[in-house]
């Protein structure tokens, strides 16, 4: 599915109250709620643990997490939240996005909590719900008091490419920042868009210099604008202020604002701004506006997925290359953004805090690219059997799953291994067909053909 069927809006206006929102996807109000909000969850050795994002590892991420839940969940509200969730997730197996919405002037110190931690808490015996990880589930943070009218659409044309600027900053003079990882998401992105028409990745920006960046964004005006480099939240003249590091002509790192950084983008709006830069969606307790990612909310981005803690090289170009291969398949941003978290926790575990260092905030009307379509064919009965001849022909079976095993971003863990069969032939015949139903054929055509340029000439010409 490519968006959510329904939307739990959660709305904290005030120190006092919580308000509840279920809509449906024609922007019908569905149900509502009210509750109290309950900052005396928030006791000391929890503020202590989310003071000191070094305490937030094994048992603590579950009881912090909890802490979280109850302190927007009351009674009233866990309640309603499990009803909403029983009804369209669990019967009618339909995806659900919960919209967090912070009064960001009243309540600074909130913004600030790790709320992508939350979870339905053990004791009420409902089972394992994580509300950032939960593949049926999008959790998202939206600015305050927006209106539907006032959320912009990102859906591109039907004959419209997704156009993906990469701006990489390598402050070489510096030995301590020189040591950006980006050759992996490049290299990714280089064949995604070798691979499929709808991707167009933009020359790269390497290095990022704020004269580039105002360029790039005025001429070639890109649909994802993905920044690789360093970020930070530092104390300036009594007050946090969100930072990147871009790079001066010698090498040496140039630390702009947010303030600063969020201005190159008056010019040209992407739909999507990626930061793959620690710190990014971090805030301050004083200001909600203090980080990178809230400063583009405000100048107006759609969309923003940032990094609210410091986040290994290998998780986060892990992250975003699973975003990529969600969207690919059809994937709304948010339910993309899910997905790749979710993906995190499988690898690392919620032992560890990293499921939750990605953050997206979005103040789209939807998270839809390509609309209820991927855009990739449907193959006739004929067709479908020319390709099954042309995998058993050209491919042998250790062959076919290097393929599946190489490119899980755009398919998915273990796609290949899903699929029954006693022997090679009946496997590739089910393959194909699951292949077909998920809308992956010409996918997958793509990427074989990287290897061998006449595979399947007379399926897909």
């Amino acid at each position: 599915m490519d968006k959510a069927e329904s939307i739990y809006q959660i709305c904290v206006p005030n120190e006092t109250s919580v308000r509840v929102k279920l809509w449906s996807p024609e922007c019908q109000v569905l149900n509502e709620a009210a509750g109290r909000l309950r900052l005396d969850r928030i006791n000391q050795p929890v503020q202590d643990c989310l003071t000191d994002s070094s305490r937030l590892t094994g048992d603590s991420i579950r009881r912090i997490g909890e802490a979280l839940f109850e302190c927007l969940f009351d009674n009233q509200l866990r309640e309603d939240f499990w009803k909403t969730y029983r009804e369209i997730v669990v019967q009618k197996q339909q995806q659900l996005q919960v919209v967090l919405e912070i009064n960001e002037t009243a309540m600074p110190e909130l913004i600030a909590y790790p709320w992508e931690l939350m979870r339905f808490p053990q004791r009420y015996q409902r089972g394992e719900i994580q509300l950032a990880t939960d593949p049926n589930l999008s959790l998202v943070r939206s600015r305050y008091n927006v209106t539907i009218e006032e959320k912009p659409a990102i859906q591109l044309g039907a004959n419209e490419s997704l156009r993906i600027a990469l701006v990489v900053a390598i402050p070489t003079a510096d030995s301590q920042l020189s040591q950006v990882d980006h050759q992996e998401v490049q290299g990714y992105l280089t064949r995604l868009a070798n691979q499929q028409d709808k991707i167009q990745l933009l020359p790269v920006i390497n290095p990022a210099t704020s004269r580039k960046l105002a360029k790039e964004l005025r001429q070639n005006q890109p649909d994802i604008f993905h920044f690789i480099g360093h970020g930070q939240l530092i104390s300036a003249n009594g007050k946090e202020v969100g930072q990147v590091a871009l790079v001066r002509d010698s090498g040496e790192p140039d630390w702009k604002t947010a303030d600063f950084f969020s201005r190159l983008f008056t010019q040209h709006r992407p739909k999507i701004v990626i930061l793959q830069a620690c710190e990014t969606g971090k805030q301050s307790e004083t200001d909600g506006f203090s980080s990178v990612a809230s400063r583009l909310m405000l100048q107006g981005i759609p969309v923003v997925i940032a990094m609210q803690y410091q986040v290994s090289n290998q998780t986060v170009s892990g992250f975003v290359k699973d975003f990529y291969g969600e969207i690919v398949k059809g994937k709304s941003v948010d339910f993309a953004v899910q997905q790749a978290r979710f993906n995190i926790a499988l690898d690392n575990g919620y032992e560890q805090l990293d499921f939750a260092i990605p953050v997206i905030y979005m103040n789209a009307v939807d998270g839809c690219l390509w609309g209820n379509s991927t855009g990739l064919v449907k193959l006739t009965d004929e067709l479908k059997k020319t390709l099954r001849d042309e995998v058993e022909t050209v491919l042998s079976e250790d062959q076919v799953k290097s393929i599946f095993l190489e490119n899980e971003g755009m398919f998915g863990r273990n796609f290949y291994n899903q699929i029954p069969g006693g022997d090679y032939r009946t496997r590739v015949i089910r393959l194909i067909r699951e292949l077909d139903n998920r809308g992956y054929l010409s996918l997958f055509i793509a990427v074989v053909r990287e290897d061998y340029p006449n595979f399947a000439q007379n399926v897909l010409g």
